[in-house]
């Protein structure tokens, strides 16, 4: 049994990087919440200084330089603040439970999250805040015997949305009840996300801005790839998407050379618990001699911690290639006011696996680059304009029916003033003139969709 005390810092626990959390439908895994990127990381952090063995919480103390190592972030003056402001908003955060009680009744629970940040005060040198789980949390965090979340946190280090750290923890749990599909309601990940009707009140504009995006951070920054994203209409209206997944090597926790044997009998890409343990092991004792042998050789120029975080996010031979090239470019002359910088800028420029790589090969992988880029750009345009046509299309149709039927006039009137934007209604202006406005388009397409529930299904 872990020995109970009332303040725990990352010292007292060594440098353990799993999170895990209660999970299942009364968990808080797909609990209704909304935290920043930021928040998360805080909130993770402390999920870390749990041991499975805890039977209540204590007062954890979070220093700045606990959370950069953890995320392989980039230390700057802002970071203590940034963690503080994150830590008291986490304050007044909460998650939202339905469940049914042992009275057979639904009901819907409100919880928070923290009860207490402390942060020093006077002592400009103090990188660190104390923190407290709320007590009602328990059953949520502590002693978890079945259907739990656990996962490295350390593999969510490159994402920067909100709802991709969301939709990983789904996604990885149901991975965990080895399942490599899982269908979700439109509804219900609206529910999980706090994403109301009125944040992307159209399907197409909820699909590119949260679940593509999403898809596109897990399969680029974490250990979870998504092959496909399918959708499932009713009455020609998305009702439902379902996630095809499997487990891919982590950029940033690079799979190592095979260790282990693994019996055939068992089934492809099964790895146990231990497994994992073993090959994590090795891939942060290969990073750190890597990392030892690239700091040698551009210890003048950047910090060691600078160079394992290259290692973390991109692969060995890029990075020893774009170290390789920025010193024969040093070697020859050319002034370069900032190495770091420009190692990095290589380093995001797919070069050339050679030592003797020269500046053609530099362009070339520039021009590649840049049309790749290009190509997205004009992929998003297209979508975008392909949004914008729907629509223009939905407002001219919903105008028409606004015309053809005067007796409707009173209720697209009061649903337009109601809600989030009816603040934005004008009551200076006709219905008409309020019904040009882009912002209102939103409660104007849902007074209409009230009145006749499929009046765009042959636009969508």
């Amino acid at each position: 049994m872990a020995k109970e005390t009332t303040l725990r810092r990352r010292s007292d626990i060594g440098e353990r990087t799993i999170a895990r959390m209660k999970a299942g439908k009364n968990g808080i895994v797909e609990a209704t919440y909304r935290m920043d990127v930021v928040e998360f990381r805080v909130f993770f952090t402390m999920l870390t200084m749990i041991s499975p063995d805890d039977l209540t919480f204590c007062e954890y103390e979070l220093r700045v330089a606990d959370i950069i190592r953890l995320f392989s972030l980039s230390r700057d003056g802002r970071s203590y603040e940034s963690i503080k402001d994150a830590a008291e908003r986490l304050v007044n955060k909460t998650m939202v439970l339905y469940h049914t009680k042992e009275d057979g009744n639904r009901y819907r629970t409100v919880i928070p999250f923290l009860t207490s940040a402390s942060s020093q005060i006077g002592n400009t040198k103090s990188e660190s805040i104390r923190v407290t789980f709320h007590p009602e949390l328990k059953p949520y965090l502590l002693q978890l015997r079945s259907e739990y979340l656990e996962f490295d946190v350390r593999n969510l280090s490159g994402v920067h949305s909100q709802f991709s750290i969301r939709l990983y923890m789904m996604l990885r749990h149901q991975m965990n009840l080895k399942k490599t599909s899982i269908r979700y309601t439109v509804e219900r990940l609206r529910d999980v996300l706090e994403i109301g009707e009125k944040e992307y009140p159209l399907y197409g504009n909820f699909k590119q801005k949260v679940l593509l995006r999403a898809c596109n951070d897990l399969n680029t920054f974490t250990n979870i790839r998504v092959h496909e994203m399918k959708e499932e209409r009713s009455n020609r209206k998305v009702a439902a998407v379902i996630f095809h997944m499997s487990i891919q090597a982590s950029p940033l926790l690079p799979a190592a050379k095979p260790t282990i044997s693994v019996s055939k009998s068992r089934e492809a890409n099964k790895i146990t618990k231990e497994e994992q343990e073993v090959i994590i092991g090795a891939n942060d004792s290969g990073i750190e001699h890597i990392a030892d042998q690239l700091y040698a050789s551009v210890a003048q120029f950047v910090k060691r911690e600078v160079v394992v975080n290259w290692l973390q996010k991109t692969s060995e031979d890029q990075v020893r290639t774009a170290i390789s090239y920025t010193l024969k470019q040093i070697r020859q002359g050319t002034v370069i006011k900032n190495v770091a910088g420009y190692i990095q800028k290589m380093i995001n420029t797919p070069l050339p696996a050679s030592d003797n790589i020269n500046d053609t090969q530099i362009d070339q992988a520039r021009q590649q680059a840049k049309q790749q880029m290009q190509a997205r750009q004009q992929q998003q345009a297209i979508e975008d304009a392909k949004l914008q046509a729907l629509t223009e299309m939905k407002h001219q149709v919903a105008c028409q029916l606004l015309i053809d039927h005067p007796e409707w006039h009173e209720s697209v009137r009061q649903h337009m003033q109601s809600g989030m934007f009816g603040r934005f209604y004008n009551n200076t202006l006709s219905l008409f003139e309020n019904a040009q406005n882009p912002v209102m388009y939103g409660p104007f397409f849902q007074a209409i969709e009230r009145l006749q529930p499929l009046v765009f299904k042959d636009l969508e």
